[in-house]
């Protein structure tokens, strides 16, 4: 009878285990709609919440080039290169120009430079993971490990630069920001191209613009506008003599016109007013005067050094040739190794001889440049009165006709060769060699990191766990019922 009673318990409790596991599943299949939702809801919210965070700091974009014109961190010209240098003065102050961006010291600050690319980050993101891996390792396993990445990370970085710059904070929109990390190496390699000659040739790119408002009608003006005219002449010559120039033209004018328009300028109106400028007694008339007739004599001073180096030069190759004919005599009754020996002499002697007269025509031609620049000034000098009295001119009859004629001619002159300049520069300019090449294009940071995606797991499980709960301990209709 006990026994009975004892297995009619059991079964009653195992029978009721299995009512209420059935429950369960069925509170929880009734319940399904919530056990999906929720979790999905609070991964939503969680995503919605680190794109808000995220798209409210993310103003920065960043832009990586290779450094294909930098060896070794030095320009062509063997200057040491930095980073830095994109941000040098005169690159930001074209940069402001272009974006309308009024404050270079703003401009500097929120723009970033530094070495690297995006191999490097990867690198980086490689040696992480080997220190990680080989944390027990031995000190000298550490140490080898640092060198090897250590070497590869610099040889990665140095390739390239990593440019980025927050565009919130100098005013700009995205796409302005994007299009600022375009222009700003483009800027810096034509700069550093155009005025710091970073290029063994600079050839036309190192021309200057001539003076402007210069006046004619007065002594400092005159001078200023020598200058400039002696500056346009080097600077037309220079275009006339390179192929890829002298056929250039501005407004109709070649290079050629401009030079043969400047000669008859020189000759027709600023010589006179030259003249007349410089003709007075005292004041910087005296002074330049004085000044040239200094130059002549110290070019009288060097050629006098020149004739005496020649002098010198030409007693030695006469020295020269006089013991090579008395060894060649003495020579021809000597034995086979003597012969020889004197060939080998006279190798040496025609070695000599060729360097002697390599030299003396470098000499010749120097001394013919001082002569035709002592000529020039003595011409300048003859023309104010300085030389020979009876030569100087009569320019009492230069009237404001004259002068206001001559500066129109030489305003057009200007304004030929300026035009010509910027012509044959941009030209130059397309022709030079870049110094980078881009490697990516303007990126912003990532709206999701490798982290956040952790976050977004964890509201699932949370909100899993809460719907599952939620599901558990909802009071079902019959449960309701029975305890009314």
């Amino acid at each position: 009878m006990n026994d009975s009673t004892k297995y009619s318990e059991n079964s009653s409790t195992a029978y009721d285990d299995e009512i209420s596991i059935t429950e369960l599943l069925q509170k929880l299949w009734k319940k399904r709609g919530l056990i999906v939702i929720l979790p999905l809801v609070c991964a939503g919210l969680t995503v919605a919440g680190l794109l808000g965070t995220k798209v409210a700091g993310n103003e920065h974009l960043s832009y990586y080039v290779e450094l294909t014109g930098i060896k070794d961190a030095q320009y062509p010209n063997s200057v040491a290169f930095s980073p830095q240098d994109l941000l040098n003065p005169k690159v930001i102050s074209k940069i402001s120009e272009q974006f309308s961006l009024k404050d270079a010291n703003k401009t500097t600050k929120h723009i970033n430079i530094q070495y690297g690319t995006p191999t490097s980050n990867g690198i980086l993101v490689e040696y992480k993971s080997a220190l990680s891996a080989n944390s027990k390792a031995p000190p000298e396993e550490i140490a080898r490990i640092n060198d090897l990445y250590t070497e590869r990370l610099k040889s990665a970085s140095l390739r390239g630069l990593s440019i980025s710059a927050d565009y919130a904070a100098l005013g700009l929109s995205k796409i302005e920001g994007a299009q600022l990390l375009k222009t700003l190496p483009q800027t810096w390699n034509e700069v550093f191209a155009s005025e710091f000659k970073i290029f063994m040739d600079t050839g036309v790119l190192a021309l200057s613009s001539s003076s402007n408002n210069v006046r004619l009608d007065t002594t400092v003006g005159a001078a200023e506008a020598d200058s400039s005219l002696s500056a346009m002449a080097e600077g037309l010559e220079q275009l006339r003599n390179d192929a890829r120039f002298r056929a250039i033209s501005f407004e109709g004018t070649t290079p050629a016109d401009a030079a043969r328009d400047l000669k008859l300028f020189r000759e027709l109106y600023f010589d006179p007013i030259f003249t007349s400028s410089f003709t007075e007694a005292g004041g910087l008339s005296s002074v330049y005067r004085r000044d040239l007739q200094l130059q002549v004599i110290e070019l009288q001073s060097q050629l006098t050094e020149l004739d005496s180096r020649i002098a010198v030069i030409l007693e030695v190759q006469q020295r020269s040739s006089n013991k090579g004919l008395a060894s060649s005599n003495n020579a021809r009754g000597d034995s086979q190794i003597q012969l020889e020996s004197d060939a080998l002499g006279q190798l040496v002697s025609l070695s000599t001889a060729a360097s002697l007269a390599e030299y003396l025509q470098e000499t010749l031609n120097q001394r013919l440049d001082f002569v035709s620049e002592q000529a020039v000034i003595s011409t300048r000098l003859a023309k104010m009165g300085s030389v020979d009295a009876n030569l100087k001119l009569d320019t009492n009859s230069l009237d404001a006709n004259f002068y206001s004629a001559a500066f129109q001619k030489f305003q057009n002159l200007q304004a030929n060769y300026e035009g010509l300049v910027s012509q044959a520069q941009a030209s130059a300019l397309a022709e030079t060699p870049a110094l980078y090449q881009v490697m990516t294009e303007v990126m912003g940071e990532k709206l999701l990191q490798r982290r956040d995606f952790l976050f977004i797991a964890l509201a699932l499980a949370l909100g899993g766990i809460v719907a599952v709960i939620s599901a558990l301990i909802w009071p079902t209709r019959g449960s309701q019922q029975y305890r009314g």
